[in-house]
């Protein structure tokens, strides 16, 4: 890290607060940051930044450590990884195995820690007043950690699951792939995830040879290969982890005297073993023969993929420059001239992106990357001899200092006007950021601001961008034998069984790679229109930001919510139109052809709005079971006319055949893949449709897109959009009437009648009757996913019913960690486990959900025994633990929104749920802190105890059974099985809860504003 000496000043120690230094320098902010920094260094090396934000209602932290997957062992691969599984569960100072997480969740706040291939981070965010407790609790993690070796056998089994997760997730399997064609002799060829074999296969060759101590074997230690695996597990940690290599961002209320007076004490103990501070490897990812190459991947979804990657130069110098984001403006452009839109016009392409790879200094890469059609697999090269085609452009043509002027200015633009984040998220990015190359004071803007524009260091970047220093892959689920050849030879890669094919790529094609362009249809991007030149903020003063949006127009068409930004100060806006129709999903065809409609305008809008998105503008149209959602988002200054454009494009948009062809063949691979997802996911999507009266499934869909042409979704958009009514959100830097006026447009251009008050589409959630306990199975569709999942829930009322959610929410967030810690931890059923506040429309209740090796009915045994147990657990609960719980979850629900955009989600999840109860959050936490522990015991009982709740409990469980089970099924005693085949009849004999009412009365006229 680059530092002037002399801009550092070294605070003598002082009673309990050994010595650090601290930087003296302004650190470069954004315009709006009204947040105090300090950066610092321990004597031990460690650096810190610490963060003063006095209106916080989150205290956050995050160490990172430049130590990774890339130092593991190469006979004990994946020994990072498990080392950050084992090292947050215990310390000298805090024994207790869970008492991290207990400690996070219970006083309102998240945790989590990850392990890439440079570096780990350990992150938390919590309630202000308890920032001191975790802090002490990370830093004994770093400095006594207690490694228990009772824990090694369980956490072993826990990175087993975690990969046994990935394994049919093609991004991982495809990583794996490109690992496993790297140089033997650099580890980023390495296992990182790690697994049970990779990590134990070393101890259990010593076990066999007789080179393990017998040793006395003590109660959960596992025996000779886990206590081995245990002392490898320390020998590395001592070798690896050092304080010198640590950085690390503090985030909370106290002043930045307070907040350095917690740091240094805390994480001074922490060793510095001398390392060095940032390892690199510098030996060559790749082997001469492992470049011009073409990698033929079999997926385990249905797609058509291809990346171009190309190895780069050290850019860690290059940040105030950044030539290979330089490139990847041009290369990954959509414009007029780029080669996106070239390829899009033959019908190959569905997207393209282009990047150099982060956070991985050993390994620096550029990546081409492309989802194509199936008529794009078969044209492979042709589409290689396009994107080499325009980089030979770029190699010819002057670059014009207007493309530098806006992509530093947008830059610039971005980080005046950067607005807060999640705590969490931040001290995440800083962490990392600290451990980069730039000089202190550049912490805050060094990854973000483009400060000079150097042409040869642009052009010098470029020449690595040739096929012979690169190499393809071409991905799909089935290659056929004209593209990959009649002699291929399929290998299976090592961990995740993925397999490939490689060959060379041809001399004479290659050749053609290196030629000047001749086609003319490539250009580079033109000056942009929409860099916005108008930044003005209309800023007023208020005693307080309002809570909510006031409905200031309604017509018989129209309801147009607004608030005119009142706290952020950003020149920015957020408008969302929902335009509702019943035949959006009145149908399984309607809904096909609805989302073919949002589809085809996203597609034709591409090439005319891809400027705008540069210039911080971007929309959106999604289609829902209500509608089209239309959502335009950035700078105000030219945001209306983005709407406009979009708006006119969805009335008056002429269908291609062609470009439908590709667009329906997207959706049906889609609908084909959504049955392939990782089963957690699949199993909590299905216990849904299983309380909604209408669900169209994929299934359902996918029998009706061969049967659409362009006249089709045309007549659909006409009739669709003739009859309507606009929900209508306008947020931000907007005056009154500019809202009134936009909306007035929007009427104009769709001039469409009013739906009556009964065609609008309303939510209902089905009824389960009480003392049910329905099970349902499905069998998953991969014959390879080994995993099973259960979703087992409990439904507890109306959502709109105030008595319930404060108490339902109250059981979810103090069920959350011992479940985790019984059903993972302790009994290691699954990598996936999770208790969760589960509504569906207009329903709410509980939810706990498993993803495992073993079979969903054994899950639910284990499921229903910890609920058993768990009410012994609030039973007994101390008194100041019950408020402390609650008061941990009153400032989660009370946390503010801490941008504009989170503002805008909440606003329009209270407006698109029908309740427009926007005080619903504040409202529910003093219910909250009224709640007795007697209110908690009577809803637990009567909802979620199987044995206390055998009349009132209304439970479903969804079970995703693997193809690869063999045991024999069997069934909870009292549970009715429900037949997959009868499932249209077991809904269409419940009853449904009401649909949403606004609590929120609209003051205005029928003809418009008040």
């Amino acid at each position: 890290m680059a530092t002037v000496l002399s801009h550092w000043t070294v605070v003598p120690a002082s009673g309990a607060i050994p010595s650090y230094q601290v930087f003296t320098q302004d650190l470069q902010k954004p315009d709006l940051d009204d947040r105090q920094y300090q950066v610092i260094e321990l004597q031990n090396g460690l650096r810190a930044i610490v963060i003063r934000d006095s209106s916080t209602d989150k205290a956050a932290a995050c160490l990172t450590i430049a130590t990774g997957s890339l130092q593991d062992p190469s006979d004990m691969q994946g020994l990072a990884h498990f080392c950050e599984h084992m090292i947050t569960k215990g310390s000298a100072l805090y024994p207790k195995e869970n008492d991290f997480m207990s400690y996070i969740t219970s006083n309102g706040g998240i945790r989590n820690a990850v392990t890439g291939p440079s570096y780990a981070y350990y992150w938390f965010s919590i309630g202000p007043a308890q920032l001191s407790g975790a802090l002490s609790r990370l830093a004994a993690f770093f400095h006594s950690p207690l490694f228990t070796p009772s824990l090694t056998a369980r956490e072993i089994h826990a990175v087993d699951a975690e990969s046994r997760r990935n394994a049919q997730n093609d991004v991982r399997r495809i990583l794996q792939i490109n690992k496993e064609l790297t140089s033997p002799r650099h580890p980023y060829s390495q296992f990182g995830t790690g697994n049970h074999k990779s990590l134990t296969e070393a101890a259990k060759r010593l076990e066999k040879e007789g080179r393990l101590p017998a040793g006395e074997n003590t109660e959960g230690d596992g025996g000779p290969v886990e206590r081995e695996i245990q002392r490898r597990l320390v020998e590395w940690w001592e070798h690896e982890y050092c304080a010198g290599r640590m950085t690390l961002a503090v985030l909370g209320r106290e002043s930045l005297e307070e907040l350095t007076g917690l740091v240094v004490p805390l994480f001074s103990p922490i060793l510095n073993r001398g390392l060095d501070p940032r390892p690199i490897f510098k030996q060559r990812i790749w082997e001469p023969s492992q470049t011009g190459i073409i990698v033929f991947l079999k997926t385990v979804k249905d797609m058509y993929g291809l990346s171009l990657d190309f190895t780069l130069l050290d850019q860690r110098d290059n940040y105030e420059m950044k030539p290979a984001h330089v490139l990847a403006h041009f290369i990954g452009h959509e414009g007029p001239g780029s080669v996106c839109a070239y390829l899009k016009k033959k019908g190959w392409l569905v997207s393209i992106t282009a990047a150099p790879t982060t956070r991985n200094n050993s390994v620096q890469r550029f990546r081409v990357s492309c989802t194509l059609t199936k008529d794009g697999y078969a044209h492979h090269e042709h589409i290689l001899l396009a994107i080499f085609n325009y980089i030979s452009l770029l190699r010819t043509s002057p670059l014009e200092a207007y493309h530098f002027e806006e992509m530093s200015t947008m830059a610039e633009i971005r980080f005046r006007f950067q607005e807060k984040v999640q705590p969490h998220t931040y001290v995440s990015g800083l962490a990392y950021e600290l451990s980069e190359s730039y000089p202190p004071e550049c912490i805050l803007s060094g990854a973000s601001l483009f400060r000079e524009w150097d042409e040869a260091l642009v052009r010098e970047t470029l020449e690595a961008l040739t096929l012979g220093q690169g190499r393809v892959m071409l991905e799909a689920r089935e290659h056929s034998e004209e593209i990959v050849g009649k002699d291929a030879q399929w290998q299976a890669e090592r961990w995740y069984g993925g397999e490939y094919c490689v060959r060379r790529m041809d001399p004479a094609f290659v050749e053609k790679t290196h030629a000047a362009n001749e086609n003319r249809e490539l250009s580079l991007p033109r000056p942009n229109p929409y860099i916005p030149t108008n930044l003005a903020v209309n800023t007023t003063d208020v005693s307080a930001p309002s809570k909510s949006p006031s409905c200031i127009h309604r017509t018989s068409t129209t309801t147009l919510w607004f608030k005119k930004d009142d706290q952020f100060w950003v020149p920015k806006a957020q408008i969302r139109v929902d335009i509702r129709s019943p035949l959006a999903y009145g149908t399984p065809r309607q809904a096909v052809l609805t989302r073919l409609l949002a589809d085809l305008l996203e597609d034709a809008l591409s090439e005319v709005t891809y400027d705008a998105r540069l210039a911080g503008l971007t929309y959106s149209v999604t289609n829902h079971s209500r509608g089209l959602l239309v959502s335009v988002n950035g700078y105000n200054d030219k945001l209306p006319d983005l709407l406009q454009t979009v708006m006119r494009h969805l009335k008056d948009l002429s269908i291609s055949p062609e470009r439908l062809k590709v667009v329906a063949e997207q959706a049906k691979l889609h609908h084909q893949n959504f049955y392939l997802g990782q089963p957690s996911n699949l199993s909590e999507e299905f216990s849904r449709w299983l309380l909604m009266p209408v669900i169209w499934t994929p299934a359902d869909k996918l029998s009706e897109i061969d049967l659409i042409c362009a006249s089709d979704v045309e007549r659909h958009r006409d009739a669709l959009l003739a009859k309507v009514h606009l929900e209508v959100l306008v947020n931000g830097n907007v005056e009154q009437q500019q809202a009134v006026d936009t909306v007035r447009s929007i009427e104009e251009c769709l001039d469409a009648r009013a739906l009556a008050q009964s065609e609008s589409p309303r939510l209902r959630s089905l009824i389960i009757p009480p003392g049910a306990n329905f099970v349902m199975r499905k069998v998953h569709a991969n014959s390879k996913e080994a995993n099973n999942s259960l979703s087992y829930s409990c439904q507890f009322g109306d959502v709109a019913d105030p008595s319930l959610r404060p108490v339902l929410e109250f059981l979810v967030h103090v069920m959350k960690e011992p479940c985790f810690t019984q059903l993972r931890t302790k009994e290691q059923l699954g990598y996936v486990v999770a208790t969760l506040l589960w509504t569906v429309a207009s329903s709410t209740g509980l939810s706990i959900k498993i993803q495992s090796s073993k079979a969903p009915w054994y899950l639910e045994e284990r499921v229903e025994s910890f609920l058993e147990s768990f009410r012994g657990t609030l039973e007994a609960m101390p008194a100041d633990v019950f408020e402390a719980k609650k008061e941990g979850l009153v400032v989660r629900k009370r946390e503010r929104a801490k941008n504009l955009q989170e503002e805008s989600t909440r606003f329009w999840g209270y407006i698109s749920s029908g309740y427009c109860d926007f005080l619903r959050h504040e409202m529910d936490a003093e219910a909250i802190r009224a709640l007795t522990r007697e209110d908690v015991l009577e809803a637990f009982d009567r909802y979620v105890v199987p044995s206390s709740g055998s009349r009132s409990r209304k439970k479903i469980s969804l079970h995703l059974v693997s193809q690869q089970v063999t045991e024999l099924t069997r069934m909870t005693e009292g549970a009715v099985l429900v037949a997959e085949d009868s499932e249209s009849l077991f809904k269409a004999s419940l009853g449904c809860y009401p649909a949403a009412v606004p609590v929120t009365p609209a003051f205005v006229t029928t003809h418009g504003l008040l």
